[in-house]
């Protein structure tokens, strides 16, 4: 019964990430599109290359993700009853990484956005780059503290 069970959790999860991996290839086919529309009306040229980069990130993510849950959930083994501290740590750190480098991009599009539409407009995306560094900052601390952590814990295992 287990054995199905598992069987069953792993299928749902390539159906999500195969629904995940066509909407990340539609966004990217709806943003080239847009692109040429704006090419083909004589629309601003920035912008719409602003735009697409927009929703090329966030499709790039999309597909960051699905990568994930292939290699994490369907690849890997589902007999492990616990994981280890280091795959605990290691798919935490995968997640999170995704996470700030989407939101620095998306962050550095709107700054260019901003920057030619109306400078006033830069709090919101100098605030969202602010904010993706603080995340970067606080994984490297987050990385050191572990690091120490299972070195103390090698050294007391080794005495």
């Amino acid at each position: 019964m287990k054995s199905i069970f598992e069987k069953l959790i792993a299928l749902s999860f390539i159906i999500t990430a195969c629904l995940l991996f066509l909407a990340a290839f539609g966004l990217m086919a709806w943003s080239l599109w847009n692109l040429l529309m704006d090419l083909i009306s004589g629309g601003f040229l920035p912008e719409a290359l602003l735009s697409m980069i927009s929703v090329a990130v966030v499709a790039m993510a999309v597909l960051e993700v699905v990568r994930y849950i292939i290699e994490e959930e369907v690849y890997t083994s589902r007999s492990q009853d616990l994981l280890t501290q280091k795959e605990i740590t290691g798919g935490l750190i995968k997640i999170f990484i995704i996470i700030i480098v989407s939101v620095g991009l998306e962050g550095l599009v709107y700054l260019f956005k901003a920057g030619l539409e109306n400078i006033s407009l830069l709090l919101y995306p100098a605030t969202v780059i602010l904010a993706s560094t603080l995340a970067l900052v606080g994984l490297g601390i987050y990385q050191k503290l572990t690091k120490s952590d299972r070195r103390s814990i090698l050294e007391d295992e080794k005495r």
